[in-house]
């Protein structure tokens, strides 16, 4: 455990406090504090939600008639039954008379459209009558691989308005990534775009998936033959309004993309998913209606559709940006935010590490808050953003969850006193942390498990119902296994490790990547680190950790002594490597895995994801060379 801990940075004034939207709930609901709502949502479920609809404004074209309904066991729970509902309606439609910009995009070369919500209703009107006239059937799932542009969230929107199925994926996939999902799900049409710019070069799309068996392409830029043009389209000659679907309909399918076997497509219904994402931003972000909110992100990935969905049903503006976020600077960003007044920032701590490194110092203006996921943080690059970045006064509002929830487990709020790389317990989620045994403990590292169904949870696998069960439902049977190495305490706060299955076992003893991780950033000359563990015929495994930043013999001395510091000479890694760049998704996520499977000469498994394949033929030639050195031994 980290000292730190324990130290509360941030404390939100009394008179702030009673302006939150989550402080609105709780007297909503007649109880006395914030803390007390949270114990209220985990025992009191049916009228929570009832209040979270109602507080939410979620639109239902016809009531349902029972909040939840376990009676098939709590793993296949359904929500909001007899209820009719579409998640579009909600973002879109509802709000077709307001003049105010729904979407704002700006590009690599500083242009800019401005959508507002009449115009984006008639935009999405026309898209989907266009798709119901080419025999689109309700239930269809159609494919989106396009970078985050108006276009994307317009078909996004549309796809689900006339009651399909919407299917993003994220926009640098390869050619048989994109078809591995196209074939699971059985698409028939897949919008993408001919070309587009990042880091002021074209990056080719259409080219990349063209020719893939029975799948028509719906093209933005450059329709050939056989193409259906997008631009027609989003113009066609009439309108629709949204199907009134039932509350578990489907209304997107989002694949996870993990380091070994199959991608899973997980499910998630009209329903559910509104009411959650519609929650989550509305209270996590404490996100008013006239907030901007950008988070650096990729429709593919789950904070892509969870960010604009939670903007737009909250009837404020989502910003997006489709070019690299150094370019043609490192303080793009920054410029962006003043540019368009941003006012809730989505970042990852990859991003803070190599800003600091590159040395910008420069403060945001207008952000209320700072927003993160999709990898655990280390103390000096949080209080490096509260402290340089948001002058310690901009909270930081650190979510968790998943793909396959499409929502968050656990979030610190701007209404939560905050310590350093802290998260807080999810509202209405009723998490929890478990050891090997299944007993529920404080103060010490587990599993991050949730013990009630949750709205937002996949429906299932897609096409495999066995694979949900085992994946999700069967090592603490009852209770929803999420997979991440966490820590809880008795004050609602959380702290987590990384993924359980990255866990490195040395000599009997269990520590959690992220820990060590948090040693090594520490240390003065390394940008970022990554730990795992590989075989030892003595510990069982021998820490290994890859780093970037200043190379040599002193930075690896440091290292080792300050993990010795840190953590115990039981402890102390036996190999340190430099790299100049470590494996990532293009959301910022360490593919840990990735580097162990390939450092020992394995099959890396599915790498669809992957940012930059290149940097493995060097951690590959690493793995060979230290083995050869282990056998002179």
């Amino acid at each position: 455990m980290v000292e730190i801990m324990d130290e509360i940075v941030y404390r939100p004034e009394k008179k702030f406090l009673e302006t939150t939207n989550i402080y609105e709930l709780s007297q909503k609901l007649n109880l006395q504090s914030i803390e007390e709502l949270y114990e209220f949502a985990d025992k009191e479920r049916k009228t929570f939600w009832d209040a979270v609809v109602d507080h939410c404004d979620v639109s239902f074209f016809k009531p349902y008639t029972k909040t939840i309904e376990e009676s098939e066991g709590k793993e296949w729970t359904k929500w909001f039954k007899g209820g009719t509902i579409n998640l579009s309606y909600n973002c879109v439609e509802k709000y077709k008379e307001s003049r105010d910009p729904a979407i704002i995009c700006e590009f690599e070369d500083k242009t800019n459209i401005i959508i507002s919500f009449a115009d984006l209703d008639s935009k999405v009107g026309k898209l989907a009558a266009f798709l119901k006239n080419i025999g689109i059937n309700r239930g269809e799932r159609i494919g989106i691989f396009m970078p985050l542009i108006p276009e994307a969230i317009i078909a996004m929107y549309a796809i689900i308005r006339c009651g399909a199925v919407a299917v993003p994926m994220f926009s640098g996939y390869g050619r048989d990534a994109v078809e591995t999902r196209i074939k699971d799900s059985s698409i028939r049409f897949l919008f993408t775009v001919g070309s587009y710019k990042r880091k002021g070069k074209d990056i080719q799309m259409a080219n990349s998936v063209r020719g893939i068996e029975g799948v028509t392409l719906i093209l933005k830029g450059n329709a050939q033959k056989g193409d259906l043009d997008y631009d027609l389209a989003e113009n066609f000659n009439g309108y629709i309004g949204s199907e009134h679907m039932d509350s578990e309909e489907p209304a997107i399918i989002l694949y996870t993309s993990g380091t070994t076997g199959k991608p899973k497509g997980t499910v998630h219904v009209h329903g559910g998913t509104t009411v959650n994402i519609l929650k989550e931003v509305k209270y996590y972000l404490n996100f008013k209606e006239n907030d901007v909110l950008f988070w650096i992100t990729d429709l593919g990935w789950m904070m892509g559709p969870w960010s604009i969905i939670g903007a737009n049903g909250l009837k404020g503006t989502i910003f997006l940006y489709p070019g690299a976020v150094d370019y043609p600077n490192e303080e793009r960003v920054w410029d962006m935010v003043d540019r368009n007044k941003i006012t809730i920032l989505g970042l990852s701590p990859t991003f803070v590490r190599t800003m600091k490194f590159k040395g910008v110092k420069r403060k945001f203006n207008h952000i209320k808050a700072f927003a993160s996921t999709g990898e655990p943080w280390d103390n000096e690059s949080w209080k490096y953003l509260f402290e340089q970045y948001g002058d310690s006064k901009v909270p930081i509002c650190n979510i968790s969850g998943g793909t396959d929830i499409i929502g968050c487990f656990l979030a610190s709020t701007p209404a939560t006193p905050l310590k350093p790389r802290c998260l807080y317990r999810g509202l209405g989620m009723n998490v929890s942390v478990m050891n090997e045994k299944g007993d529920e403990v404080f103060n010490e590292v587990g599993y991050l498990v949730s013990k009630s169904h949750c709205p937002s949870m996949t429906r299932g696998i897609l096409g495999d119902n066995s694979r949900y069960i085992q994946s999700y439902w069967s090592k603490f049977k009852g209770n929803w296994y999420q997979g991440d190495w966490a820590e809880m305490h008795k004050d609602g706060y959380f702290f987590l490790y990384g993924r359980a299955d990255e866990v490195i076992k040395v000599a009997g003893k269990r520590v959690g990547p992220n820990e060590i991780e948090d040693s090594v950033n520490s240390v003065k000359g390394v940008v970022e680190s990554a730990a795992t563990g590989i075989p030892d015929p003595i510990k069982g495994e021998a820490i290994t950790i890859f780093y970037t930043g200043k190379p040599g013999d002193d930075t690896l001395r440091s290292i080792k002594m300050q993990v010795e510091k840190d953590l115990g000479k039981s402890f102390s890694p036996k190999y340190v490597f430099h790299m100049e760049a470590l494996p990532k998704t293009r959301s910022g996520k360490i593919m840990r895995r990735v580097i162990k499977s390939t450092f020992l000469g394995e099959s890396p498994g599915d790498l669809t994801g992957i940012d930059d394949p290149s940097i493995l033929e060097k951690i590959k030639i690493m793995g060979v060379k230290t083995a050869k050195d282990k056998g002179a031994d």
